[in-house]
């Protein structure tokens, strides 16, 4: 694997194409660091990432309307039109807000873990994120098969992302999920961000996946349009966080600067990803692996 990495950033840094696994891949020029000392991406799933399923009989349930949230269930209440969860469980939220807000504020310190079901849900934010976790051990968002969910915040708010989570969060499910992040990122998490499964479409006035300590993507259909980076890890502190890891998937990127940034390492061993970027297509200063998969510079 060194010596095939090593091949391949020779090849890159002569900005030609690349052929892995029958799949041509564009790339720009550029070069890697690929030190010993470098970070290493790994595939890190849990049980719990991958869990889509879900009772609708015993979880708790809220529907948005502009005039309120109908909460029902434990470790759920609302006021006004924000919705607050504080124990671990499952909710399932649907309804439509033109003025909405999810705070997620579970114990972290006893490990809760919250699995948030949208079952068809339509909520903007004039005061914020309108999906907003501000603790828990953590959050999984669950796409509910066949529907359609939208979050935007208002371009006066001022959130770090419209969808955004101070410790791991990960998506996953059948459904879909729009993503309008009109202020600052698209989907972030101070921590480790997973996409598993579902239909997942970003729009960002800076960047569109933000994970501080990772970003990994399992499969999904995922699109993103961002003025910045389209997909970015940028933990700088720790050798082993910062990166990137994709293993499937089909990823369409349109960016403003690079495609794919990471500090530490960036990875990718299956999937299909094409990216239009005014700056680098892959940007990493550790570690670049292209085991498999298939990248292509679109619209070039």
């Amino acid at each position: 694997m060194k010596k095939l990495t090593r091949i391949i950033a020779i090849i890159m840094s002569l900005g030609v194409m690349v052929v892995m696994g029958g799949c041509q891949a564009a790339v720009q020029s550029q070069t890697a660091d690929l030190s010993e000392t470098s970070g290493t991406a790994t595939a890190s799933f849990s049980d719990y990432d991958l869990t889509s399923d879900y009772d609708e009989s015993t979880a708790a349930k809220a529907v948005f309307s502009d005039g309120g949230v109908e909460a029902t269930g434990d470790g759920i209440s609302a006021e006004g039109t924000t919705l607050k969860i504080t124990k671990a469980g499952t909710y399932i939220i649907s309804g439509s807000c033109s003025d909405g807000q999810i705070i997620v504020e579970a114990d972290k310190s006893a490990g809760d873990k919250v699995q948030i079901v949208l079952n068809g849900l339509n909520l903007t934010s004039r005061r914020g994120a309108p999906f907003c976790v501000n603790s828990a051990d953590k959050t999984l968002i669950t796409l509910a098969d066949g529907t359609e969910n939208s979050f935007a915040d208002a371009a006066a708010s001022d959130a770090t992302a419209c969808v955004y989570s101070s410790d791991d969060l990960t998506i996953n499910g059948s459904g879909t999920l729009n993503v309008a992040g009109n202020v600052n990122n698209g989907i972030g998490s101070k921590n480790d961000l997973k996409i598993v499964s579902g239909s997942v479409n970003v729009t960002a006035a800076n960047h569109g996946l933000k994970g501080n300590d990772s970003v990994l993507i399992r499969n999904g259909e995922i699109k993103i349009e961002a003025r910045k980076d389209g997909i970015k890890a940028d933990n700088e502190t720790d050798a082993n966080k910062g990166y990137i890891y994709i293993e499937g998937g089909n990823i369409t990127i349109n960016a403003g600067d690079d495609g794919l940034q990471s500090v530490t390492a960036l990875t990718i061993t299956g999937g299909s990803t094409s990216v239009v970027a005014e700056g680098k297509i892959m940007n990493c200063d550790g570690k670049l692996d292209v085991d498999s998969g298939c990248i292509t510079q679109a619209g070039k």
